[in-house]
């Protein structure tokens, strides 16, 4: 075979090649897999259920995460009183819920509600005054029951330093322990409701005694002073923890309008 011909079948095998690709292309992407972008379904060419820029025009939401209970305690402030905390963690870097609905267990007793986290967060959660009628706790746990997650695309940065913080022993007809501070505003924003959680810590680190309150109507670059107490003798604390959080996903909380978030929920 000279070798010229030789070169014409090696093109025309190549032109049949491309041809055959472009042509299998064109069927799977019109007729074989085509996206349909509605039918709560990943099909075709997209890159999750009914979305994909090259597939549907939209991007895929990131996948939601779980929170997760990092520790949880039941403690007894008397005999016959408790106080009960959680420290929960938020692995979504671009996700809060402004909403989560817990159910505590409490043996044969179960109480529900809720908290907000934010964005990333590993916040505590603080239920105190648990009364046991005429028995003893032997322990509690929390579930998650549900999260309404928000997208948050940007965040404004909100803190409420911590200032002059006292922790006292007094005796006033019994052993009391009280703890007050001055929380300072210093973001541009007013506030309906901001909530103050303290964790009392011993030598060992661990948690001795919890307790929470609310400073309502929190003016910007203004201060706030609260007390918490509690009416029994408790054990040594060397260190206060003070967590002041708002939720900015609620726009009614702000007295002054921080804006919208885009809403969208997942239920676990």
């Amino acid at each position: 075979m000279e070798q010229r011909t030789q070169k014409q079948l090696i093109i025309g095998l190549i032109f049949v090649l491309i041809i055959g690709v472009i042509g299998y292309g064109f069927v799977d992407y019109f007729f074989l897999t085509e996206p349909t972008c509605f039918d709560n379904v990943q099909n075709g060419k997209e890159d999750g259920v009914d979305c994909g820029l090259f597939a549907c025009g939209v991007t895929c939401e990131p996948a939601i995460v779980p929170l997760s209970i990092v520790s949880q305690k039941l403690i007894e402030v008397r005999p016959g009183d408790y106080d009960f905390i959680a420290q929960i963690h938020n692995p979504n870097s671009l996700l809060g819920a402004s909403r989560v609905r817990y159910e505590l267990n409490l043996g044969a007793v179960k109480t529900t509600g809720a908290f907000f986290i934010l964005p990333g967060q590993t916040r505590f959660v603080i239920i105190p005054g648990i009364h046991a009628d005429g028995g003893v706790l032997s322990g509690a746990s929390i579930d998650i029951t549900e999260a309404e997650w928000q997208k948050v695309e940007s965040f404004e940065n909100i803190n409420f330093p911590v200032q002059r913080k006292n922790y006292t022993v007094v005796d006033r007809n019994g052993v009391f322990s009280e703890l007050e501070a001055v929380i300072l505003n210093s973001s541009d924003f007013d506030f309906d409701k901001v909530e103050v959680g303290v964790i009392l810590f011993s030598t060992g680190g661990e948690i001795v005694a919890v307790n929470r309150t609310d400073i309502r109507t929190f003016l910007s670059r203004t201060e706030r002073s609260f007390k918490v107490s509690w009416p029994a003798e408790l054990p040594e604390s060397v260190r206060q923890d003070i967590e002041v959080l708002t939720n900015v996903f609620e726009n009614a909380n702000f007295i002054r309008r921080y804006g919208t978030q885009e809403r969208f929920q997942k239920y676990y």
